[in-house]
């Protein structure tokens, strides 16, 4: 559960409150709802969800259309306004699908985010009008000083790189839009291999070489495994010619 908290990282909250819904996968079969009027008074380890979820602004020029096939749609009404409805598929099955409804100034007003099933991993946004928010740009991911350019991985940028104790890494990945995080436990090993879903993202836990290795994110678990797989024969790599 340690992970799933670290790896919502790189977003931020709108200082603006209106009624908003959220919808979340908490595991494979069941989902969780709730409505807000504010996110003052919300318990708090729901308002660190939510605020870890939630983006304000989304930029398509952000997103590598290499890896996505997007579809525009111009003039969709939604309170009494006219907005720009992005649907981005993924060209391969290596990562999800976003449907995001935006204004002129990339406000988002909704989003979803599917898996190659189509299923619903989350979604959110506002319920029955859209508030005055600032127009803005999108969170920005600055690349972290001091990370090996060599692990990005099928148009997934490393964005940063941390330890969160001597045995511990953690590497975030992002193309743009879907994002994920590895986490890195040396001479620790699991027994068994585990698939799950947590709060709208896949969980990928297994060991390789002595190590466990943890991904978090909006990508496959296929994909999971591959990307331990990479960063496993990188880091055996690097050691042998030291």
């Amino acid at each position: 559960m340690k992970y799933f908290v670290l790896s919502f990282l790189l977003f931020v909250c709108s200082s603006a409150y209106a009624v908003f819904f959220f919808k979340i996968a908490v595991d494979n079969s069941s989902y969780s709802s709730f409505i807000l009027k504010s996110l003052k008074n919300t318990e708090i380890h729901t308002h660190f969800i939510i605020q870890k979820i939630r983006e304000n602004y989304f930029d398509i020029s952000s997103v590598d259309k290499n890896y996505y096939q997007v579809s525009i749609k111009r003039g969709v009404s939604l309170f009494h306004k006219k907005l720009l409805l992005y649907e981005l598929t993924p060209t391969f099955s290596d990562r999800f699908k976003h449907v995001i409804w935006v204004t002129d100034d990339n406000i988002v007003v909704r989003k979803e985010v599917y898996n190659l099933n189509n299923k619903l991993m989350l979604s959110y946004g506002y319920v029955d009008e859209l508030p005055h928010v600032e127009s803005g740009p999108p969170a920005v991911l600055h690349k972290g000083a001091g990370c090996d350019r060599s692990l990005n991985f099928r148009g997934f940028e490393l964005y940063g790189c941390k330890r969160i104790d001597k045995n511990t890494k953690h590497l975030i990945f992002s193309d743009g839009l879907n994002k994920f995080s590895v986490f890195i436990d040396k001479n620790v090993e699991v027994k068994k291999t585990s698939k799950k879903v947590i709060m709208g993202n896949y969980v990928y836990r297994k060991s390789q070489d002595g190590d466990t290795y943890t991904v978090v994110g909006y990508v496959p678990f296929k994909i999971m495994n591959d990307v331990i797989t990479y960063i496993n024969n990188k880091e055996e790599k690097h050691e042998s010619n030291e």
